[in-house]
């Protein structure tokens, strides 16, 4: 090979390279990966940094090194039960009482975390390892703990806050599933995609949400009645 192909070889190589890297740094480097695993919080810490992908992927890839390896805590039977009942008396306290069943909710949600092995609810770490581990739910969280002290919000405002606060409740739930056989992880997954919460069992309880659904519809109609 002459001398003159090898330096057009060697030019053609820095060329290419200069335009990746015009490529990357345009776009953020923010790859099809780093959407996928955070998916809407990555859109939010986009929208955060006024649309600069790079600053976006660069905090969240200081949260996937800081909490990715973080110990989590494993909640027994009983403490998965127990939760399980705040939760449903929380639905049935929201038809007369919706302000203070999405506080009473938003608390919830922020003890189980603590429990599971997260951060503590009044530090600044507690949503940023939520969203390493559950990135697609806790915008919920956040959304209710927002409208947990507006005043202004209307029934329908606060039952979907409360649904969002939901997501994160049993995605939490269903991972303090104790390890055990495939079979059990498999039954959590289907009651998690089905809206519910596995049993102590592993096996699959009706869908808080369609509980809620029917609670709430139920105090709509007698309201409705009522007047």
């Amino acid at each position: 090979m002459s001398t003159g192909t090898i330096i057009a070889l060697a030019v053609a190589v820095v060329v290419i390279v200069a335009a990746v890297a015009v490529v990357l740094l345009q776009g953020g480097g923010a790859g099809p990966g780093v959407k996928r695993r955070f998916g809407p919080e990555y859109e939010r810490t986009l929208a955060v940094h006024d649309g600069d992908a790079r600053a976006a992927r660069r905090e969240l890839a200081g949260r996937v090194k800081r909490y990715r390896g973080m110990e989590r805590a494993t909640l027994d039977d009983d403490a998965r039960q127990r939760y399980a009942g705040r939760w449903t008396a929380i639905q049935g306290r929201f038809v007369d009482d919706p302000g203070a069943a999405l506080a009473e909710a938003e608390a919830v949600v922020s003890e189980l975390a603590v429990e599971c092995g997260y951060p503590a609810a009044d530090s600044p770490e507690h949503v940023e390892a939520l969203s390493v581990h559950h990135p697609y739910h806790v915008q919920g969280y956040r959304d209710a703990h927002a409208a947990a002290t507006d005043a202004s919000l209307d029934t329908e405002g606060r039952r979907a806050a409360l649904l969002g606060a939901r997501g994160l409740f049993e995605q939490l739930l269903g991972a303090a599933t104790p390890a055990g056989s495939a079979e059990s992880a498999e039954s959590a997954e289907s009651a998690e995609s089905a809206g519910g919460v596995a049993g102590a069992d592993g096996s699959a309880k009706v869908p808080l949400g369609k509980r809620f659904a029917a609670l709430t519809a139920r105090g709509r109609t007698t309201t409705g009645a009522e007047r």
